[in-house]
């Protein structure tokens, strides 16, 4: 597997530098509001995400090379059985809630790795999309209390949306990829 992603690392080099952008601006705008994500019953490991980016999938799956085998077997076990409950849940028009296969005991296993969205859920942030009105979201139950006691605070998540479409597009690009993609994590995993 390692093999296969060799020929990725200046896309990964920018991509975990982006990362670190933000988590950077997460953690600033998070401080700024006294809230701390310390798991809560409504877990956003537990949400429906989608994805976008094959380089975030392709990130993904590389940190899966931290893991070891025994583990690996575990996590591609539990995603097949996630997708298996999502796919009978939406033949049936309902969504439901089940933990993310690379979760373990409350923890993301590859942590360094997860996607954006896992990044940047959680806090107030808004979205300014060409044309509209900016989208504000008001974040997660768990600090809505705090959230509203200290009013919104900015974090716009639109530059963070278009270095990642930059690096997305790069990325395609060089590796011939057209088609848009849209994966839970995992649906990614399977692919492992």
């Amino acid at each position: 597997m390692d093999n296969k992603f060799q020929h990725n690392q200046k896309f990964f080099s920018r991509l975990s530098l982006l990362y670190g952008d933000m988590d950077r601006a997460w953690e600033k705008a998070a401080a700024a509001y006294g809230f701390k994500c310390t798991g809560c019953a409504e877990s956003c490991c537990e949400t429906e995400f989608y994805h976008y980016t094959y380089i975030e999938k392709d990130y993904l799956l590389w940190g899966m090379n931290t893991l070891d085998h025994g583990t690996i077997k575990q996590v591609l076990f539990r995603a097949e059985q996630v997708n298996k409950q999502r796919g009978i849940t939406e033949k049936r028009n309902k969504r439901i809630r089940i933990m993310c296969p690379l979760n373990e005991n409350n923890l993301c296993m590859i942590y360094k790795f997860r996607p954006m969205i896992c990044r940047l859920h959680g806090i107030p942030h808004e979205l300014h999309k060409p044309f509209s009105e900016p989208l504000i979201s008001p974040g997660c139950d768990a600090g809505a209390e705090l959230f509203n006691e200290k009013g919104y605070i900015k974090f716009d998540r639109t530059p963070f949306y278009s270095k990642m479409a930059g690096i997305e597009m790069d990325y395609r690009k060089t590796k011939g990829k057209s088609k848009k993609i849209k994966q839970t994590i995992a649906q990614m995993l399977i692919s492992y």
